[in-house]
């Protein structure tokens, strides 16, 4: 990391804004300090929630992505996912869903795959899921999740005949500390656009009734890949059981 240029490109952002370091200060909730640290490019006694802080300030967004010298990350981080997507199936069938791991679509160039696919035929009704194991942009993936809930149901009605009457788009992230701090970090900005939580999103999987947007965290994510078993990419059925309650 080029400290001196990040420093310099955050003073550039604070003045074509016109502001003063003490504003940026105030509106970021840290010390005229730190924000004076930071752009001299000391900012390594600075927490990344005070970095963040003073690049949501200026209106900047900051990708901390952590890039490993070690092989095979891209696996890594690809088996986090499918655990966490069996895990999401696991769920979906006691409670009589049928469920289809990565449903691809291409439409008018609105085109990419949905994590988990859930349908209902009893209540009409539409899941669809997106998970993340890492989140790079908050603001990319709930524009993501819109453009499927927009998209996907119109063409699952052609394709299959679902006329979904009540739809569901939910973002599932694994239960953790760090996941957590995110969606309260960003609370007003996600719940406007998914502002059910765990609870609400599990009653409504149980009994589906009218739309729903919402966030779901689920536990045991980072179990050993001996305990779940990844499962194709398949419709499957089964009979409806009482929800787990993990609220």
């Amino acid at each position: 990391m080029d400290r001196v240029r990040v420093g310099n490109t955050f003073r550039a952002i604070r003045v074509e804004l016109r502001l003063r370091q003490s504003d940026v200060a105030g509106r970021a909730g840290v010390s005229p300090q730190s924000v004076s640290a930071l752009e001299c490019g000391r900012f390594g006694g600075l927490s990344i929630d005070t970095y963040c802080r003073i690049a949501e300030a200026l209106g900047a967004d900051v990708a901390l992505a952590p890039r490993w010298r070690g092989p095979k990350l891209d696996r890594i981080l690809d088996r986090r996912h499918a655990l966490l997507q069996n895990l999401a199936v696991e769920m979906l069938l006691p409670l009589g869903w049928e469920a289809q791991a990565e449903y691809s679509f291409n439409h008018y160039g609105d085109r990419g795959s949905v994590d988990v696919l859930g349908w209902r035929s009893d209540r009409q009704a539409l899941l669809i899921v997106e998970i993340k194991t890492e989140i790079t942009s908050l603001e990319e993936t709930l524009r993501i999740l819109d453009m499927k809930r927009r998209v996907v149901p119109e063409l699952l009605r052609a394709e299959r005949r679902w006329a979904a009457t009540s739809i569901a788009a939910v973002l599932i992230l694994p239960d953790s500390s760090t996941h957590r701090a995110l969606i309260d970090r960003h609370g007003a900005l996600v719940s406007a656009s998914l502002p059910e939580r765990t609870w609400a999103v599990r009653h409504w999987l149980a009994a589906p009734a009218g739309d729903l947007r919402g966030v779901l965290f689920l536990q045991n994510s980072s179990q050993g890949g001996a305990r779940w078993k990844v499962l194709p990419a398949r419709r499957v059925r089964a009979a409806a059981e009482p929800p787990p309650d993990h609220r």
